[in-house]
Order: structure tokens, then sequence, then C-alpha cells
């Protein structure tokens, strides 16, 4: 699997996943997404030093979508998100595409510490996030509404050490 940075082209299927229900009911965004958006955030955002956005491919197909966002050169730390395309859950990419975000983050951008936050009922994530090495640190009680029920979250982080070889 390779990584690259997000592209203009790859906006449509970026909106064409995030208004699936296996991708927008782990996130926290208001849908429909619209594509005339996405592109303004795109560029708004391709030249913020503060973030990456990034897409993950294998033979020029793409599968899965991610990024660090609040690079903080100071600390030395970043967010992590990421998600897989809808249709292809449950194959390991989503391990491994966090994984190479993961080493993207200490290896190229010199970061020593990334972190996310992830809903308490997402247990797949929690699987992948940990098996990859991330620890949980903490939990922000009822957080956020999901489905019409306040949920807790949980705030992962990992060290450059801590990064399991896969």
């Amino acid at each position: 699997m390779n990584i690259r940075t997000i592209t203009e082209n790859d906006l449509p299927l970026r909106v064409k996943w995030m208004n699936h229900p296996k991708i927008y009911t782990s996130m926290h965004y208001d849908i429909p997404i619209l594509l005339e958006n996405t592109l303004s955030w795109y560029k708004k955002n391709k030249e913020n030093p503060n973030r990456i956005d990034v897409v993950f491919e294998d033979n020029c197909e793409i599968l899965a979508m991610g990024g660090l966002t609040g690079i903080d050169t100071i600390s030395k730390k970043a967010e992590l998100y990421i998600f897989v395309n809808p249709f292809a859950h449950s194959k390991g990419i989503g391990t491994e595409s966090t994984r190479l975000l993961c080493k993207y983050a200490f290896e190229k951008l010199n970061l020593k510490k990334v972190f996310l936050v992830t809903n308490e009922t997402n247990l797949s994530a929690q699987k992948v996030y940990e098996k990859v090495g991330f620890k949980l640190e903490g939990r922000l009680r009822k957080e956020v509404l999901v489905n019409g029920m306040l949920e807790d979250r949980f705030y992962y982080g990992i060290f450059s050490n801590e990064l399991v070889e896969l």
C-alpha cells in the first residue's frame, strides 16, 4: 500500500465515501457532504502547514483516506483521522493505513506523538488503533450526541517507540 497527498481528482470519491452511513455514523460532520463545499475545503487547506490529507492506494485503487490535523511542531504532535472505503471494511486496510500514517508522522514530520478521539461504541476502530500500538489515555464523558443519546469519546495516543510492526 502507498500513501500520497490528496488531490482535487480524489474529491468526488471522498464525498461519496463521507456520505455513506458506514463513515458518517462514526465521524462528526453534517451530511450531506457536497462536492462544492469539499472543493472549497480542499483549496483552503492544501497549503495549510498544520495539516496533511492523504489517500492510501494499492495498484492505483484508493483504499482509504485520512490525515493529520493540528500539526504542532513545538509539542511535536498531531491528531489522526482515517476512513476506509465503506465497501471494503474488515480487510485490514484500516490497520495498515493507520500504521502507515503514524510512520509518516514519526519519520517524515518528526513528530513524537499522534493522538485521536473515537466514539465509545466504535469498537472496530478501537481494535485497529490498539493493534497498531495506540494506548487509551482518557475518556471524555457524554461528549457527543449519537442517535439521540450522549456518548463518551475515547482519547488515544501513541509515541514513535510504541508503533507496532505488522
